[in-house]
């Protein structure tokens, strides 16, 4: 059987409004392109469930193009807004007698419509149903729907094929320790698919995965995929000891509670990591009440400023996590907003735009109330405006995010974040001399 693994052509933002909003040039784009510079690691996933005589190949559109694609499967995990190319790369290989299966958040959200395009689709997590779909694969016998009901046991995943994507020249590597996030914010569509409860896998999976990049990549910069990695205080110490002990670059997603954890943040900092991305949301406490119901981050906003101070005095830099577009935002919270960046001097900054992904709470207010502006899922990317804003018109929306891009990436911000963090640098070393 030969499979193919077929990751799309992505890209950030659309053509229309990268030239609108002029990030080429910009530090934070360039630095985003850079992380983002990864493997499709649930296709890597699926990898390490299929039979060991399988001839698998991976194919990444970004790096290779490949006009004739000669297989028996082709298999997508694409996210919202690769979904429409991965239906016209899909329809062309049908039409070629390929067969064409599908998974991931949005095929399991809105599995109708993948259908239409797929021969079969996964509703899920993968690990508990593709052992039957292999087996009807054997048979000839495949159905176009196989659905998960339960949360996976992570024992059961296997080590992603991480072999397959030596020859690709990737910026960062993924690894997956845990599933689930317990805030289960409003505009997140990942953690209703993996629920509330956190769960984990073994520090000896863990470690089983990291020597398996480690046999192909010299000096990897690994990327923790978790929505919220440090939950467990315990858990995270053996993680970030273990990862400490192969003298690698890391970084990961954590909530702004890891401040608060003393040891295992200055186990952190000592272990190479590079960045930790807090996702802060906003700056208002009724936005904040809006995205989390359960209030844990509005209580927090008051203590952000030490939240950073107190992370980046280790010399780990914080990536700021903001979503505009709350329906209590206006032109002045841009500027607030801005002075918070600057104020803090933040290291980077995750500036989205509020996207309703089907399957949120999001999505599924603002559809009710009439002001989604367009199922074009290609938009769906996180940095565009897909719905009408509450307080503010299209283009004063539009032109503010632009503004505020700019001013983020200005020379003035750059130099005052690098002189702060030269600072940091040079006091940890006189600290670690005396």
């Amino acid at each position: 059987m030969k499979v193919a693994l077929i990751v799309p052509e992505n890209s950030i933002v659309s053509k229309e409004k990268l030239e609108m909003y002029q990030w080429e040039e910009m530090w934070e784009y360039k630095a985003r392109i850079r992380l983002w510079s990864t493997p499709d690691l649930g296709l890597l996933t699926i990898a390490g469930m299929m039979p060991k005589d399988f001839i698998l190949e991976y194919i990444d559109f970004n790096y290779l193009r490949k006009e004739r694609i000669e297989c028996d499967w082709a298999f997508f995990s694409p996210t919202t807004c690769q979904i429409e190319e991965i239906y016209r790369i899909a329809d062309e290989l049908r039409a070629r007698g390929i067969k064409v299966a599908m998974g991931g958040v949005h095929v399991s959200v809105l599995p109708d419509e993948a259908l239409k395009h797929a021969d079969t689709i996964f509703i899920g997590e993968a690990e508990g149903i593709f052992s039957k779909f292999i087996e009807d694969m054997k048979m000839k016998k495949t159905k176009p729907l196989y659905k998960n009901n339960y949360f996976t046991d992570l024992a059961e995943t296997p080590i992603p094929r991480y072999d397959l994507i030596k020859d690709y020249p990737y910026k960062s590597v993924p690894i997956q320790t845990s599933r689930g996030c317990p805030h289960q914010c409003s505009f997140c569509v990942s953690s209703k698919l993996y629920g509330k409860k956190i769960r984990r896998k073994s520090i000896s999976q863990v470690a089983k995965e990291l020597e398996s990049i480690l046999d192909i990549y010299e000096n990897p910069l690994i990327f923790f995929t978790d929505d919220n990695i440090f939950v467990d205080r315990k858990y995270g110490l053996e993680l970030v000891k273990l990862v400490g002990s192969y003298n690698i670059r890391w970084y990961a997603f954590s909530d702004a509670s890891i401040a608060y954890k003393d040891e295992l943040l200055e186990e952190i900092s000592r272990s190479g990591c590079m960045q930790l991305l807090i996702g802060f949301e906003s700056l208002d406490e009724d936005s904040l009440v809006q995205i989390n119901r359960s209030r844990w981050k509005r209580d927090r906003l008051k203590n952000y400023d030490y939240v950073i101070s107190r992370i980046q005095g280790l010399g780990v830099g914080v990536v700021g996590s903001f979503v505009l577009g709350m329906d209590d935002d206006t032109r002045e919270y841009f500027d607030k907003l801005y002075e918070f960046i600057l104020k803090t001097h933040i290291y980077a900054t995750n500036i989205t735009v509020l996207t309703p992904f089907p399957g949120t709470e999001v999505y599924e207010s603002l559809k009710k109330k009439k002001r989604i502006l367009t199922n074009d899922w290609s938009k769906y990317n996180g940095f565009e405006l897909t719905f009408k804003p509450k307080k503010m018109t299209i283009n004063e929306f539009e032109n503010e995010y632009i503004k505020l891009n700019r001013r983020i990436n200005s020379v003035e911000r750059r130099k005052k974040v690098s002189d702060y963090f030269i600072d940091i640098f040079k006091r940890k070393r006189n600290y670690s001399m005396d």
